[in-house]
């Protein structure tokens, strides 16, 4: 649902075109800015071999105003096949891990084959943007202008629950690229939590909310040096979390989570700095400003 209408300091008479989407980032981003009033294409990428093929070609031939493509991979090379300017690439992870960070390219995927392309992509679009800080120096080595974006979080929507569970519960997801190490899990049971691993997402993203609300801590992936989007999430609903951070004490960490005065403090910490870093509304209104600065 689209929130009420909100204002801009100055006008802003473009359209813009999503094209492709990581961790609903995109589509976050699209209401945000249809809520300012701006019209908004978001034509987000299919999973099915038509929808990783022609479909990205498609795409690219149907956008229109300000193009915003997300990763430096297939969707920005369509753009370029058509002569089509990319206004804004959004970097969210593989596309730039698999290329240039060597130990993620030995344990997950390694994309130097298309090096080619993705350094082109880079280099052809206007602007480039990141959505985690970590991928900010490995983008600066092909674009040294390229900058950061929080990923918007609706903080409305996922806000803390207004109970408390008798009995503390974590809950962490099987990636393709990261799984939730048995040590956590174990730990955790033993410090007197419930804890539920899930693979992949059994549930609607529209769920998302609902779901974390049940939880009091949330496993992060391990291998990767930022916080996920659903990490950001579940801190945005008041959760504790065990992520990249706690690597080399867990621990330690676990036995500050079981920890009841301790893990509620944290928790209320998480939810600051999520309304403080991440709120929708600011990211919303900086995505807008860089808009600004590839076509003014």
């Amino acid at each position: 649902m689209v929130s009420l209408q909100r204002t801009l300091d100055r006008p802003f008479n473009y359209e813009v075109s999503i094209v492709n989407d990581a961790a609903w980032v995109g589509y976050e981003l699209s209401l945000v800015l249809k809520s300012y009033g701006i019209k908004v294409r978001y034509l987000p990428r299919r999973r099915s071999i038509v929808g990783k093929t022609i479909g990205v070609f498609w795409n690219a031939l149907r956008s229109t105003g300000i193009k915003h493509v997300n990763y430096a991979m297939q969707d920005a090379f369509a753009f370029r096949v058509f002569g089509i300017t990319i206004h804004l690439l959004h970097c969210h992870g593989t596309d730039l891990f698999g290329l240039l960070d060597k130990e993620f390219m030995k344990r997950s995927k390694d994309l130097s084959n298309w090096g080619w392309m993705i350094r082109g992509n880079l280099k052809a679009a206007r602007k480039v943007i990141v959505s985690t800080p970590d991928l900010l120096p490995l983008a600066k080595q092909v674009r040294e202008d390229a900058e950061y974006l929080a990923n918007p979080i609706d903080t409305e929507r996922f806000s803390p629950k207004s109970y408390e569970n008798e009995k503390p519960k974590a809950i962490g997801f099987n990636l393709w690229y990261d799984k939730v190490p048995d040590n956590i899990v174990e730990g955790l049971r033993r410090n007197g939590f419930d804890v539920d691993v899930f693979t992949g997402r059994p549930f609607k993203y529209s769920d998302m909310h609902e779901v974390l609300k049940k939880y009091d801590v949330y496993i992060d992936r391990q291998t990767v040096f930022s916080l996920s989007k659903a990490c950001l999430e579940s801190m945005s609903c008041g959760l504790a979390t065990i992520d990249y951070r706690h690597r080399n004490n867990m621990g330690e960490r676990i036995a500050e989570l079981a920890d009841r005065k301790k893990l509620k403090a944290e928790q209320r910490r998480n939810r600051e700095f999520i309304l403080e870093n991440h709120d929708k509304w600011k990211v919303g209104k900086k995505l807008i400003d860089m808009y600004r600065q590839t076509v003014e």
